[in-house]
């Protein structure tokens, strides 16, 4: 996904189809930009999220300076990684990297992804809704 930071808020999402035994179930991970107002300061900053890891949204300190970003996002059995522009600004294990009261969310993300499905907003609430592919 490419996203162009000259947009005031940047929002993708990936949604994760699991399979396992008893069944599959949907999953999804959020990254983010938006401008924030600290102290007298307007800064960008960018976040993720990941359904059954965490309650909230956990800072990204590490995303490269430039207007345009190339991201990719690659989930395996037991880490989630996210690159930008080549450089690797997430690398989460599903075992360890939890929030505490969330120790079962390698549980269900080191399950089968049979399908994925990609959402990204902007600013003017254009939706770009892409079937990326279909792992079946």
């Amino acid at each position: 996904m490419i996203t162009n930071t000259t947009e005031s808020k940047n929002y993708m999402r990936v949604y994760y189809t699991l399979s396992g035994e008893g069944g599959s179930s949907e999953k999804d991970i959020v990254i983010c930009r938006e401008e924030i107002f600290r102290g007298y300061a307007k800064i960008n900053q960018w976040s993720y999220y990941i359904v059954g890891c965490s309650p909230n949204y956990v800072i990204l300190n590490n995303v490269p300076a430039g207007k345009l970003k190339h991201w990719i996002i690659t989930k395996t059995s037991t880490h989630l990684k996210v690159a930008c522009n080549r450089v690797t600004v997430l690398n989460f294990n599903f075992a360890t990297d939890y929030t505490p009261g969330y120790e079962n969310s390698h549980q269900v993300w080191l399950k089968r992804c049979t399908n994925i499905r990609l959402r990204k907003y902007d600013d003017n609430d254009l939706l770009i809704w892409r079937q990326c592919f279909s792992l079946a």
